[in-house]
């Protein structure tokens, strides 16, 4: 915080001379409502000439304010280094506060967080009105310059149609854009971009609340390491597509909410064939297809799979197939299971595929296997009849391991 340097210098005379004398304590400032206009002067000069890194990520303090703090250190801008807003209105101070032109940026992070309830008005009014819009702004993608940008996170800032074009354009133009991280930018009607743009620089990317397949074809990746996709939760239909060579050299993938959409699990698996670590997560075990990805990876081999992990499934005998055909590669299985792999036909039936299953993973000593109860919606277990005589034959505790021997 940009107190915290003020503070320890009371700590004695020597401590003052030290924190004054070192320019590098006193480049990150925290905006918040607590700071004066004096003390963030005071602290620009004593930072020198080096880089700032500039946070407003309180809740609480008034957009008046943390706009007018932005404002004045508008004139350094050639320093700002890294710039992290977490606020309501985010949009809003992204429009009107941060410059258009960032020549020495590096680290960009802007969220739009919840806007705060005043709980204490339920008392008096347990009906409360809808909280009104947030103001229509306009980011102009299309004059904004950070060509030395390396890591973007946007979070809710929503990227209108008629945008679109300018966004991929601005990323674009950032060359040396190494992470990129989108969570439900895309407004409704925006699915669609008009062009693929290619990001040679770009190993990480991060697309969250996916309302459409069109989204993955908004950026070419041609040496991408580490990929994380998440589907909106209402998505329910899925246009096949090509994803091709887009993020094709991707190791480390992780997949959230696709477990209600085979077809988009299958494209996504075939364009990643390098992939080392696979995460499956978010699983919807209430689903008609929740099983589907121990059939696919069944069905499509991974030469260079190494650790799996699934939440989700109904059938540890079907999840012993898929890893039988990936044992040649495979050193980890970690498995989040609906009832231990409880077949549904019958309460009272003896389980021998499972049991057969879960001896196989115990004997196998060259995966290390780990599984634990899937839970439900309130992160309650889902219990089984017989669960109680699995732990007692310490066969399939929680968070029990079969190391290799």
């Amino acid at each position: 915080a940009t107190e915290a340097p003020q503070i320890l210098g009371m700590v004695s005379k020597l401590w003052r001379t030290v924190i004054l004398g070192t320019p590098s304590i006193w480049t990150t400032y925290y905006i918040d409502k607590t700071m004066t206009a004096k003390g963030a002067e005071q602290a620009l000069e004593r930072s020198g000439s080096l880089p700032l890194t500039l946070q407003a990520v309180d809740d609480s303090s008034d957009v008046v304010v943390i706009k007018e703090h932005l404002s004045k250190l508008g004139s350094r801008s050639t320093r700002w280094r890294t710039v992290e807003v977490a606020h309501p209105d985010a949009a809003v101070i992204l429009e009107t506060s941060i410059p258009s032109a960032l020549p020495a940026i590096h680290t960009m992070v802007v969220k739009a967080t919840p806007r705060p309830i005043d709980l204490s008005r339920l008392d008096h009014h347990p009906f409360l009105p809808p909280l009104p819009p947030h103001p229509p702004v306009s980011l102009e993608w299309n004059v904004r310059r950070y060509s030395t940008l390396r890591q973007l996170e946007l979070c809710k800032v929503e990227v209108k149609s008629s945008e679109v074009a300018d966004f991929l354009d601005f990323l674009e133009a950032c060359s040396d854009l190494h992470r990129l991280s989108l969570d439900g930018i895309w407004e409704r009607d925006s699915y669609a971009a008009p062009r693929s743009i290619t990001l040679p620089a770009l190993r990480e990317l991060e697309l969250r609340g996916i309302p459409s397949s069109g989204v993955l074809k908004w950026i070419i990746a041609p040496n991408l390491e580490r990929l994380l996709l998440e589907k909106v939760a209402q998505l329910r239909y899925w246009t096949p597509l090509e994803i091709g060579p887009r993020y094709g050299t991707a190791t480390d993938v992780t997949l959230l909410r696709f477990s209600t959409l085979p077809s988009a699990l299958r494209d996504i698996i075939r364009a990643v064939p390098l992939v080392s670590q696979l995460n499956l997560l978010s699983f919807d075990i209430r689903s008609p297809y929740a099983l589907c990805a121990d059939i696919i990876l069944q069905e499509q081999t991974l030469p260079c799979l190494t650790d799996l992990h699934i939440q989700g499934i109904f059938s540890l005998h079907q999840l012993r197939k898929a890893v039988e055909v990936h044992r040649e590669t495979l050193t980890s299985v970690k498995v989040h299971c609906l009832d231990l792999g409880l077949p549904e036909e019958s309460l009272s039936r003896e389980y021998v595929e499972r049991d057969e299953a879960l001896k196989w993973f115990k004997e196998e000593s060259l995966v290390t296997f780990s599984v634990d109860h899937c839970r439900g919606i309130f992160g309650s277990r889902y219990w089984s009849h017989d669960d109680r005589r699995w732990r007692r034959e310490m066969m399939c505790t929680p968070e029990h391991q079969t190391a290799a021997s």
